[in-house]
């Protein structure tokens, strides 16, 4: 089958329809940079879909994988299929290495077999519109994790969220619950609450759950 060659400005224009079409609402800052050997594609946004679903949307988009215990770049192909989605065809072997080999069969009729012109993708989530606001954010959910837990909030540092042999910082809980948390255009934080019998978090080393609310709407 003829392989079609797109560069990755073209590639980028294909990521911004995949990601305007699964996630609407979200507003995205996509970019592509070309540099010597090779070339890449950052995204950006705010609260918004979880790191893991934009990942998922657009990992079909990259030309190349590395296989870090052997410090090799490998190119690949993709299918492009005819609602503008892609999603790997073929990646070789690295000889060993952590990353291995696949091939697969065009998934559609229509589906076409290319080599995109961006390298790898990059996604940054960010929940404020500066670092230092950040860092407020998982301060503030990091005091309603212990509030919740009835633990006295010590700053930075504290401790013992679940219990004495707990030695993770509440903060870094309070990440991994945003990391693992979805927000739909114009919901925002709310508070924090214990999971529900059978609810799923994304994550079971904590069962709890974000509180959210839409804009000018009061919480439930």
């Amino acid at each position: 089958m003829p392989k079609e060659y797109l560069s990755c400005a073209e590639t980028a224009k294909l990521v911004r329809a995949t990601l305007k079409k699964q996630f609407p609402g979200v507003k995205f800052t996509v970019r592509s940079s070309t540099y010597s050997m090779g070339a890449s594609i950052s995204i950006g946004w705010l609260l918004g879909p979880t790191t893991k679903e934009v990942d998922q949307a657009v990992g079909g988009f990259e030309g190349a994988s590395f296989d870090g215990m052997n410090d090799l770049q490998s190119n690949q192909d993709s299918w492009l299929l005819p609602d503008g989605s892609a999603q790997l065809a073929y990646r070789p072997d690295s000889y060993g290495g952590s990353v291995p080999g696949f091939v697969s069969d065009a998934p559609h009729p229509s589906a076409k077999m290319v080599s995109f012109g961006a390298d790898y993708i990059h996604t940054n989530r960010r929940y404020a519109e500066t670092w230092q606001g950040e860092l407020s954010f998982r301060e503030q959910v990091s005091r309603d994790l212990c509030v919740l837990q009835r633990v006295p909030y010590t700053g930075e540092n504290t401790v013992g969220l679940f219990g004495s042999g707990d030695s993770e910082q509440a903060s870094h809980h309070a990440w991994r619950l945003l990391n693992f948390t979805s927000f739909a255009p114009g919901e925002s934080y709310a508070g924090v609450r214990y999971t529900k019998e059978d609810e799923d978090n994304g994550d079971a080393r904590i069962p709890m759950a974000i509180v959210k609310q839409m804009a000018s709407a009061v919480p439930v």
